[in-house]
């Protein structure tokens, strides 16, 4: 369950549960997750412009599980709609969920870092 989080950004049972607990590990995680991503992101953006949509799909759907292992709900739910939109080869929408995915990728990021700070 997340720990009064309204937008469900981090669930931090789920970073801990990913962690066991141990405090060098998890943020040693954080700090990987925040590398990937930051990798990652740019590609799913060059891959939904061009349109590659398998591309996107294979990216986000990296995107998505990383998010959920570290309990970045939001972040994996907005990957989620951008990979299933890749799968389907479907452009309807796709700006809309791009953007989502973004704002939930930067307030994962910023709590994270809160939360390693």
């Amino acid at each position: 369950m997340p720990t009064g989080d309204p937008l469900n950004v981090l669930n931090l049972e789920q970073l801990e549960a990913s962690a066991g607990s141990d405090r060098a590990l998890m943020l040693e995680l954080v700090e990987l997750y925040l590398a990937d991503g930051a990798a990652k992101l740019p590609t799913l953006l060059e891959a939904a412009a061009e349109p590659a949509l398998d591309r996107m799909g294979l990216v986000a759907h990296g995107l998505k599980g990383a998010s959920a292992a570290m309990g970045c709900e939001e972040a994996a739910g907005a990957f989620r709609v951008l990979e299933a939109l890749g799968r389907a080869g479907e452009t309807a929408g796709l700006d809309d969920a791009l953007a989502t995915a973004q704002a939930a990728w930067r307030r994962a990021s910023e709590r994270l870092r809160q939360f390693a700070a």
